[in-house]
Order: structure tokens, then sequence, then C-alpha cells
């Protein structure tokens, strides 16, 4: 779905976003296996944009599949459908890892902030899981075994005055996202405290996803990483 007058992508915006922070040295989409997905790889292998496919369902497997291809040290785990991604937050994630196994951010607004693990802790928690929720949303083992991870939250790094809801999900969601995009977008990434400012002058744009309600996997997610 294109954002923003010079029609990009959601996933696009995601991969330039990213692309920003000082401490990530590649972004890989790591995306389904199967027929149906084929043209998402020709679309990000038009542009450049290295991508990895594994399970559709067990996408911890397909983590790992593209860990062991990549061999990073460190994993930052982001989702394609969010266009306003804190690339600051997220190397104030990166920089507070050090001797922890998993950090998040504590304060993000929903959709911009990233998990940040040991490419080794997800290794042992992938030979342990059983569930298939621990095999579907990644990192669950990671936040929820404190007994063999340690769990850090970096505070978020702006000031807000209010909430906001910035993933996009629902056709309210995508509605939000086009008007910030229309407006601020210049064909650099938009740093967040613009996208805040806007938001705080612009009520009535904040309000247009107010109501909608998160899924119920994502919001146990938020209830242990925040």
């Amino acid at each position: 779905m294109p954002l923003g007058k010079e029609g990009k992508t959601i996933a696009e915006h995601v991969y330039e976003r990213l692309s920003q922070s000082r401490l990530i040295d590649k972004v890989v989409f790591a995306i389904p296996t199967g027929e149906r997905n084929d043209e998402l790889e020709q679309f990000l292998t038009a542009r450049g944009i290295p991508c990895y496919r594994g399970s559709e369902d067990n996408v911890q497997e397909r983590f790992i599949g593209c860990i062991r291809t990549y061999q990073p040290e460190i994993v930052v785990r982001a989702t394609s459908d969010n266009p306003f991604v804190d690339w600051v937050q997220t190397d104030c994630q990166i920089e507070g890892l050090k001797d922890c196994d998993y950090v998040s951010s504590e304060g993000a607004p929903l959709g911009t902030g990233v998990e940040v693990f040991y490419a080794e802790g997800l290794e042992e928690a992938y030979r342990l899981v059983s569930s298939d929720r621990e095999r579907e949303h990644v990192t669950p083992y990671l936040y929820t075994h404190p007994e063999r991870f340690k769990v850090k939250h970096v505070p978020y790094h702006l000031p807000l005055k209010q909430s906001y809801r910035l993933t996009v999900d629902t056709d309210h969601d995508y509605a939000l996202a086009q008007r910030v995009y229309d407006a601020l977008y210049d064909g650099a990434p938009i740093p967040n405290e613009h996208i805040y400012a806007w938001l705080e002058a612009h009520p009535e744009v904040s309000g247009l996803n107010a109501d909608v309600e998160q899924k119920e996997a994502d919001l146990i997610s938020r209830r242990y990483k925040s």
C-alpha cells in the first residue's frame, strides 16, 4: 500500500526508516515461502532490498533460518506494518542490550518500537519452545522466562503528551498514516518528533483510529514487554 506523494509503499518506508539507524548493519525482510508471496520477493529484489524466505506459520523458524544465513550477533525485530518505526529508539535499545538478553521499549507509541536480542538467545529459545504461539510470535520465550533470560525495558526517548496508535492493521490506521505522510513526507524519513508535533496540532487525524481494538495476542505481548 502506498504512502506519500512519491507513492512509496509501507514496506519501503519501513526499510528507509530502519536504514537511518547508526547501529544496524543490514535490513533483511524475512518473508514467507509459498507462491502467493513470490510477488513480494520480486518487489523487494527489484528495489535492492534483501529478503529471506521461510515458514509462513512458524515465524520463529523463519527467523532462525535468516539468522543462520546472515550470521548476526544482535537481531533487531521490526514488523513491516509499522511505517512510523523509530530509528532513534532502535539505537537506544541496541545500546541498552549489553549484558541483557532481550530489550524492548517502554512508553513507545504502538507501531514505533522494535525488539532487540542476541541471536544465540533466540537459538536457545528455538530449541526449547513448545507452543504454537511462541513459534508464531518469535520472541515470547525470551521475555516470559526470566530464570533463563535477562530482560530490559528502555524508556522512550521522547516526551509524549498523549498516546498514539501508529501501526497499520486496519483501514482507519491506514487513513491516519496517509494523512501524516501526505503532510510531512518530502522524500526523506520523517523524524518521530515531527510526527507527534503534527498529530498534536491535528487531533482530528490522531482520532481516526482511536477506536481500533488491538489484537489480543499483541496485547498479551505488550503486557510482558513493557
